[in-house]
């Protein structure tokens, strides 16, 4: 078990700063060759996790295993205060070096999860308060975040194969639905959702079908369709700035894609006017 291995776990620690940042700052895309905590102390922030974006609150926590891209900006009108701290010279029996054994970036574990967040204010705190010494005190405040990391991971370890399915379907294939529907316009593949979410491409698409009845490409398409529906009605946008705007880079198949959904193609839709959209 992992929690066996903490006597000799002693890595090295890189950096820990806590930053405060403002609308419209950037972090580009970026990986690193060693592990790293990301912490939201406040307010909110907007994450690219393997090529995916998302909305991360306070009181959330990132878990960067080595060569996991991520960047993140500050929407308008939002700021963020977060704490990252940097990891390396460290190895887990079984694990590749600097890595440890997660599952997403995403670190969702109750009662860790406030453990870890409770060391992080008192390390932000021992910042304010020691003229930018890193002392004895920050370090043990990092060991004892890993400890409830690393203790998580054993929980977790042992209630893997009690899990229900529904609850395993219940985390991925929201998320997965929530990202067409705000980012369909984007090429997004099945390939890519797996990868985002760490599971094979086959059991997403598996999962997602029980789930929700349908395959994510047919999903994908049922939500650019009604958005296209939505966008007919508006006679300002030609059909081909249409199919553009909702995700076809092709007008034509955009056009085959719509008769096959509603039966009439988009140019005919459009001629039926409220008849046809309401």
């Amino acid at each position: 078990m992992i929690g066996s291995q903490l006597q000799q776990f002693n890595p090295t620690i890189y950096y820990a700063f806590d930053a405060w940042n403002h609308a419209d700052n950037k972090n580009a895309i970026h990986e690193h060759d060693f592990f790293e905590i990301s912490i939201l102390l406040e307010g909110e922030a907007h994450y690219c996790i393997n090529h995916l974006w998302q909305t991360i609150h306070s009181g959330e926590l990132m878990l960067f295993n080595p060569h996991v891209q991520h960047g993140e900006e500050q929407l308008p009108n939002t700021s963020s205060h977060q704490l990252h701290i940097g990891l390396g010279d460290f190895q887990l029996e079984g694990c590749k070096r600097n890595f440890l054994p997660l599952a997403q970036p995403l670190f969702i574990q109750q009662p860790y999860q406030a453990k870890i967040l409770d060391c992080a204010w008192q390390l932000v705190n021992e910042f304010n308060h020691s003229n930018g010494q890193f002392n004895l005190i920050c370090k043990g405040l990092i060991l004892e975040m890993l400890g409830f990391i690393l203790d998580s991971l054993d929980t977790e370890q042992a209630t893997e194969n009690n899990q229900t399915k529904n609850s395993r379907l219940a985390q991925v294939v929201p998320l997965i639905m929530t990202y067409m529907d705000n980012n369909y316009a984007q090429d997004i593949t099945i390939e890519q959702l797996a990868t985002a979410h760490f599971i094979s491409p086959t059991y997403l698409s598996r999962i997602f079908k029980e789930v929700t009845g349908i395959s994510p490409i047919s999903y994908l398409i049922q939500v650019r369709l009604e958005r296209a529906s939505e966008l007919l009605a508006n006679e300002t946008y030609t059909i081909k700035e249409i199919a553009k705007t909702v995700g076809y880079e092709d007008a034509y198949h955009f056009s085959k894609s719509f008769k096959k959904q509603y039966g009439i193609s988009p140019s005919q839709a459009r001629k039926k006017n409220g008849n046809f959209f309401h």
